[in-house]
């Protein structure tokens, strides 16, 4: 039992940390929307507030408005899909901790649609950032989503034990309600 006390008490550091880097991930996105709005109502009206045209230019150095707006946009998408992801971990983690042990049912599927998404969200945010970057005529450097790829085989991988271990728990409890 000692060892499933470890695993419960990293799991609860794990939701903690992870529930902090969702939260500054949604706080992030949230910002990137903030400034691609201001960007378009500055261009659009001259001013916000006391700010003026000069001041976005003088903020944005030598990027141009278009290009501005599309690496906004592009990072947007990225960012809250790193959000989402979070959010999903978050929901395993918090799931764990509620059934006391890694070995259910509930916790593989969890793992293993984890995985999965690790595998697929990445690399739609990266198409759709890519398209934005080609759309406004941005040069941007080629995305790397090998880690992405590489751990959501790993979660896939993980899930499969996590099922087999909940077998194997669901056995024993079989075997101990026949010894009674």
């Amino acid at each position: 039992m000692k060892s499933l006390q470890t695993i419960q008490k990293t799991c609860k550091v794990f939701q903690t940390l992870t529930k902090i880097v969702m939260i500054l991930c949604f706080v992030g996105s949230g910002l990137l929307l903030l400034g691609l709005i201001c960007g378009i109502v500055i261009s659009s009206a001259g001013a916000v507030v006391s700010g003026g045209v000069e001041t976005l230019y003088k903020l944005t150095a030598s990027a141009s408005f278009y290009e501005m707006i599309g690496t906004l946009l592009a990072e947007f998408v990225l960012v809250l899909t790193d959000a989402l992801l979070f959010t999903y971990a978050y929901k395993y983690l918090s799931q764990e901790l509620k059934d006391g042990t890694p070995f259910t049912e509930t916790g593989a599927i969890m793992v293993r649609k984890l995985g999965i998404k690790l595998i697929v969200m990445p690399i739609v945010a990266v198409v759709i950032a890519a398209t934005i970057y080609a759309s406004f005529g941005i040069d941007a450097a080629e995305p790397d989503n090998g880690a992405s790829v590489v751990m959501g085989i790993a979660l896939i991988l993980v899930s499969m034990i996590l099922r087999y271990g909940a077998e194997l728990e669901q056995r024993n409890k079989g075997q101990e309600n026949i010894g009674e």
